[in-house]
């Protein structure tokens, strides 16, 4: 295949995404750079003014949801901002294929290691653009408990803290590292897995979060100002079923049978910018009942 990483790193990869479903992930292939302009470009687009800009009804941000490169367009801003944005967004799916390889060759699956990124060689991805209102120190979660429904998520943050993952039994701050993404695992892929990676509930925390392991001085700070990101989702082509069935691929298991385009629209209540449904899968929902009772 195009990657030939050594079979110790897919094995760490997958190690981590076994452990807590989440990994801190430098690669060449999104080098600091090129974070550096996605952010601001992402800043500046979403102050633009353009219609693909929206208020999201629960949480205190506004977010744009971009599906391919063809939907970054805005006449409101320069053309280098747009370009930056591409730049991320073809990069972000090199990574990505990158990931697949990983996990695939550290699931055992030697024979067939492309077996993941074929299943999402037509792109079924999106760029999710957000900012952060500041919030007092009365508020709770800037972002809703949930779960990711596709099969990876590749995040990139400025820094501004309050991002918890639920492991163990604990909402537990999710560190930065000045260069690295944050990759997280989706029901789908983890269904696949049959569980074995984890697709861990994750949340941003503000300074009221109830449970939260981080310390209070740390979300104080981050609530004054403002917190840009950008999530990358990424799901298998439409028409793949989530119920996977290859003699070969003992490690490959089923969600339901249905297909991903019809299990996305479930879980997300919609396609495009109103993808904000089902929070987590009930199995998921159990787990975060059963711990704070």
């Amino acid at each position: 295949g195009q990657f030939n990483p050594a079979v110790a790193t897919c094995n760490s990869v997958t190690s981590a995404l076994k452990n807590s479903g989440f990994l801190m992930m430098k690669t060449s292939l999104l080098p600091l750079d090129l974070q550096k302009r996605a952010l601001k470009a992402a800043a500046i687009f979403l102050q633009s003014g353009s219609a693909a800009v929206v208020n999201h009804p629960t949480d205190p941000k506004v977010y744009s949801m971009l599906s391919g490169t063809d939907s970054i367009n805005c006449s409101f801003v320069d053309k280098h901002v747009l370009d930056d944005l591409r730049e991320w967004y073809e990069a972000v799916r090199k990574a990505r294929d990158l990931l697949l390889y990983c996990i695939a060759v550290g699931l055992g699956m030697d024979e067939n290691p492309n077996f993941f990124t074929r299943l999402h060689d037509e792109n079924n991805d999106s760029l999710r653009l957000l900012k952060y209102h500041p919030c007092d120190e009365n508020f709770g979660n800037r972002c809703k408990e949930h779960s990711d429904y596709g099969t990876l998520t590749l995040l990139l943050t400025d820094g501004v803290g309050g991002l918890e993952a639920f492991i163990d039994g604990e909402w537990r701050p999710v560190p930065h590292e000045e260069g690295a993404i944050i990759v997280n695992i989706g029901s789908i892929l983890s269904a696949w897995t049959r569980q074995e990676l984890k697709a861990t509930l994750h949340r941003v925390a503000g300074p009221a979060s109830k449970g939260s392991t981080t310390p209070r001085d740390a979300l104080l700070k981050a609530a004054k100002v403002p917190r840009v990101s950008i999530a990358y989702f990424a799901d298998p082509n439409g028409d793949v079923s989530t119920a996977l069935e290859d003699s070969k691929m003992k490690n490959v298991a089923s969600i339901g049978g249905v297909s991903v385009a019809q299990y996305i629209q479930w879980r997300s209540g919609g396609t495009g910018a109103e993808r904000d449904g089902v929070s987590f899968t009930p199995a998921e929902k159990q787990r975060l009942e059963k711990s704070t009772k």
